[in-house]
């Protein structure tokens, strides 16, 4: 098989790689996205990214990523693009492909960083994982006896939507307390500041490196979130008897100072003889995950 082009579609920008069937991603570009601009015009900045990466070569398919759920027969997304309201009800695959004149398919974007983590990344041995990624929302996907388990129609779980303090605020949905308001990029800065930290505009990653350096209060708040995704990890590890909970998303450049912390709280929330068998891990493709996922979703519906 020929390279594939790997499309990840986030709420600022939009990531494109030229992928080979073994998940080597040779070339590789971004744009910036905004998420309420026409469609036809985000379909016309993607493909011309796509033309300029490719150069003379053409994919034998186009994979997409893209937050919410689309329908698998017509790759029309219809639930869950908050983020990407352009998106909605329109068929991103359709228009794209038929630019190229190859196949092109759409899935979650979670469901595409789990491939990526399977297939090339740090579930390669694994057999029973949940990857968990975490940014401006939280996504994901889980894996069973090495395949990512989808509902019907490839509806994806919505690991963000876990209920972990049912007297939280409310979310857009109508759920309380959930795992997206509590420990998603946001919150790291929230508890920094509510914590004793400056009022004025801090990026996470500003709190991680005072982290790091021992800052006590950006400490504190790395601390209390690990402890959030600690009982998210051990909820899913005591329903599924996992062998591994991998970190993945923006925040996982944390790196240590988070999956320490993380370790540390996860027995307070998982049954001590499935506490032994499950490790925590970082994520090996945060950055590309999305577009060697999509590849990888694509060669899977090619074979279809």
């Amino acid at each position: 098989m020929s390279v594939l082009l790997g499309v990840d579609v986030g709420g600022t920008a939009v990531k494109l790689g030229v992928v080979t069937p073994e998940g080597v991603v040779i070339a590789r570009t971004a744009i910036p996205f905004n998420p309420s601009q026409p469609f036809d015009d985000a379909v016309a900045a993607m493909c011309e990214a796509g033309v300029g990466l490719l150069g003379t070569r053409t994919p034998a398919a186009i994979g997409i990523a893209a937050p919410g759920y689309a329908d698998p027969a017509t790759g029309i997304l219809l639930d869950g693009a908050n983020n990407v309201p352009t998106l909605c009800g329109h068929s991103l695959p359709a228009a794209i492909g038929q630019r190229f004149g190859v196949p092109a398919f759409i899935e979650n974007d979670g469901t595409c960083a789990t491939l990526a983590e399977l297939h090339f990344g740090a579930g390669r041995p694994l057999s029973r994982f949940v990857l968990i990624t975490i940014g401006t929302g939280i996504g994901g996907g889980v894996v069973i006896d090495r395949r990512v388990v989808t509902g019907p129609g490839g509806l994806p779980p919505e690991i963000g939507a876990l209920c972990l303090d049912p007297d939280g605020p409310l979310n857009y949905s109508g759920i309380r307390g959930t795992f997206e308001q509590l420990a998603s990029a946001s919150a790291f800065v929230a508890r920094y500041q509510s914590g004793g930290g400056p009022q004025e505009t801090v990026s996470v990653e500003e709190v991680f490196r005072l982290a790091t350096d021992g800052h006590l209060a950006a400490w504190a708040a790395v601390d209390s979130v690990a402890r959030v995704i600690a009982q998210a990890f051990g909820i899913v590890t005591n329903l599924l008897n996992l062998e591994a909970c991998i970190l993945g998303g923006g925040v996982s450049a944390a790196g240590e100072v988070l999956l320490e912390a993380v370790r540390r709280h996860l027995g307070s929330f998982t049954w001590p003889a499935l506490r032994k068998n499950v490790r925590v891990l970082l994520a090996q493709h945060s950055n590309s995950a999305g577009i060697l996922g999509a590849a990888a979703m694509a060669v899977q519906r090619m074979r279809r």
